[in-house]
């Protein structure tokens, strides 16, 4: 079939129609769910900041960096600046920047040789490995101090209970007792009808000798005592529902500067120790996480034990969405996420960074006191390198069809 020249399509009109599909899908997602729309935001911007740690790492270091891209699959539009081009994908799952010679394997220029990644020091290659990790250990301590200084740290206050959540209907055509009087998430109901609810068990028990009877609530919200009336429904068992949850209460503590700063530092050295300890679990359990993989929709078994229950990030999108988290518990979600994929990253395998530290270490190691640059031949590992790689693409697939079929209730 022939074609005019009117109908080519020019890669601006490419590069228009890739941006308005970007933003279409967005705006998609922003009508579903606002929070799932910021929770991804959030997600792709930290991707983002990874490789923009390895790309500033190999400006510093004058090593040639020729591709800057968010996202992967066909380039959408993209611009150059200078030496690098710089661009937006489709699936924004990722991102990466392109160095010239990160290996033996690499077909460099003559004129670019002294740039290459493979050409420079020991301390040079171990920066820009390393660099992805170190802007999310640098984010996490952000958030941390944040959420020291500002948000708040929830600490749980012993023998208090408050209102994890609210449901929405008892059934299909009739709200909840709660949701009709207002009562919100965070509220403590400290009496009803004059009786302590102190413990939470004393709730359930006053409610449930009550059904379809109108009751006086007080209701501690913040610093505001309030008096609410609610007409209870009736279960199917014949008691008196309220519709809500409960959980323990906590107090969100904040610190002073010096403080903030000492807390911050402390809890991240916690959460770096928790994530390799996660990781380590994971590994050392691969059976039972290949049994959740593989288990079919709905099965109540598959998240049993969240230690060994592998997490997308189609899960971290659905955790950090949930209605059911304060402003402080997205901040620590923000921080454990930063924490964990930046101590992942750092696993001496390739295709992640820490195999490239892995390698410029063997290389420093094997050189000694020679002064004579030794390159390691990459083709001898391409063998575990492809191993990792399809364990990679088989955990992150399993996890992303696990959070689909036995989403995490969140």
């Amino acid at each position: 079939m022939l074609e005019s020249p009117d109908m080519k399509v020019t890669p601006r009109v490419r590069g228009i129609l890739g941006f308005g599909l970007v933003a279409a899908s967005l705006l998609l997602l922003g009508f579903v769910s606002k929070s799932m729309l910021a929770v991804t935001l959030v997600i792709v911007l930290v991707v983002f900041v990874h490789e923009l740690g390895h790309f500033m790492a190999a400006r510093i270091t004058g090593m040639k960096a020729t591709e800057f891209f968010l996202g992967f699959g066909p380039r959408l539009f993209s611009f150059r600046r200078g030496e690098t081009e710089f661009g937006v994908k489709p699936i924004l799952a990722g991102a990466y920047v392109k160095l010239v010679g990160m290996t033996n394997l690499d077909e460099v220029d003559a004129e670019d040789e002294a740039r290459t990644y493979r050409q420079q020091s020991y301390p040079k290659r171990l920066l820009v490995a390393s660099a992805g990790s170190l802007m999310h250990f640098l984010m996490a301590f952000i958030g941390l101090l944040t959420l020291f200084a500002f948000l708040g740290d929830p600490v749980v206050e012993e023998g208090s209970w408050e209102v994890a959540s609210v449901l929405e209907q008892e059934n299909l055509a009739e709200q909840s007792a709660a949701a009709r009087a207002g009562i919100q998430r965070g509220d403590r109901i400290l009496f009803v009808e004059g009786q302590s609810t102190a413990a939470w068990e004393d709730l359930v028990e006053i409610i449930r000798n009550r059904p379809n009877e109108t009751v006086q609530l007080e209701v501690m919200r913040g610093d505001s005592e309030l008096s609410l009336m609610a007409t209870l429904g009736v279960g199917p068992d014949g008691y008196g529902l309220l519709g809500v949850r409960g959980q323990q209460a906590t107090e969100l503590v904040k610190y002073g500067p010096l403080e903030a700063v000492s807390q911050s530092g402390a809890e991240f050295a916690t959460m770096v120790g928790q994530s390799i300890r996660g990781i380590w679990t994971i590994v050392a359990n691969l059976g039972d996480v290949a049994d959740r993989i593989i288990s079919p929709p709905n099965d109540p078994s598959a998240n049993d034990n969240l230690e060994t229950r592998p997490v997308s990030l189609v899960g971290a999108v659905q955790i950090g969405a949930s209605e059911r988290l304060s402003g402080s518990e997205r901040m620590q979600l923000f921080v454990a996420f930063n924490v964990f994929i930046g101590v992942f990253n750092l696993l001496p395998f390739l295709p992640l960074d820490g195999g490239h530290i892995a390698i410029a270490t063997y290389e420093r190691v094997r050189e000694g006191r020679t002064g004579r640059r030794h390159i390691i031949d990459t083709t001898r590992l391409l063998p575990v390198t492809y191993a990792v790689v399809a364990f990679l693409a088989f955990f992150g697939l399993g996890a992303i069809y696990l959070d689909i079929a036995n989403p995490l209730g969140f």
